[in-house]
């Protein structure tokens, strides 16, 4: 560490390259971890969904949690955390890490950071192709009667794996909770020829965006700012223009409006009502 040449993980281990951020520092340490027990316990809960690309939300990054192949013991130091083994599971073993199975870990962060996480885990799992329904219910089976199980159980029989990020799911949460009925990955045949949209209502023709901040970056090598050729905003603009043409109204979410539900509903029924007035 003097020299510079080593940066350290948990206790004993170190990385001999600079960290990029707390994930990649999250990831080594799980690494490290794992060959530490040496087949005794694996990475879990969101430790080994971040190993699997999926997204979490409210997870503490800053700790490590791994379970038990075998016995009950548990162990919590400075940086990580180890669970008991859960009763009536194999361990998967993959090419890629050993871990716990997907659908196991997603009930684990559930139950660690709350069951919206759980979902945002499902969807991007189910997206990804990962888990099925079938893997998320056996899952939610081993961890019958324990404490907090039970609102993981309900959110993720809301599980589905259209959504394409963790807005989409979070935005449909907040759609269910107001009683709004949508359908999401809708498409809607446009001028510029057919456009998916992230979720359309059932019983009106308003369409609703999520909008994440990704979506609006330059892509490198964009000539100019100014320059509409490539530029996502614009086509975004276009786009927008084309849906609205077919006499749809778009209600665009970002992050930050998800926490006022009711500002949310407003903006619906004001749609609504335009769709209503119009077709008067």
């Amino acid at each position: 560490c003097r020299a510079g040449t080593l940066h350290p993980l948990v206790r004993g281990w170190f990385a001999t390259r600079p960290l990029r951020d707390q994930v990649d520092r999250h990831l080594l340490s799980s690494r490290a971890l794992t060959r530490h027990f040496d087949g005794r316990a694996v990475p879990s809960h969101h430790s080994r969904l971040l190993a699997l690309g999926l997204p979490v939300w409210r997870a503490d990054v800053a700790v490590v949690h791994l379970t038990r192949v075998h016995d009950r013991g548990s162990r919590k130091r400075e940086g990580f955390t180890v669970h008991p083994a859960i009763d009536g599971l194999d361990v998967v073993r993959s090419t890629r890490a050993d871990g716990m199975p997907a659908a196991v870990a997603i009930v684990q962060t559930g139950i660690l950071n709350g069951p919206m996480d759980a979902l945002i885990a499902a969807d991007g799992a189910l997206h990804l192709g990962l888990v099925d329904e079938s893997d998320v219910v056996a899952a939610l089976v081993l961890f019958a009667g324990r404490t907090g199980v039970a609102p993981v159980r309900a959110a993720l029989a809301h599980a589905d794996g259209r959504h394409e990020s963790p807005g989409e799911t979070r935005l449909a949460a907040v759609l269910r909770d107001l009683g709004v009925r949508t359908t999401p990955q809708v498409w809607i045949p446009t001028r510029q020829g057919a456009k998916r949209v992230d979720a359309l209502l059932d019983e009106h023709p308003v369409v609703l965006e999520f909008d994440g901040a990704v979506k609006y970056r330059s892509p490198a090598g964009s000539r100019r700012p100014d320059d509409p050729a490539g530029n996502p905003l614009f086509e975004e603009k276009e786009r927008e223009d084309a849906i609205r043409d077919e006499h749809f109204e778009v209600v665009r979410v970002v992050w930050r409006q998800l926490g006022d539900p009711g500002g949310i509903h407003r903006r619906i029924l004001d749609a609504i009502a335009r769709c209503t007035r119009r077709s008067a």
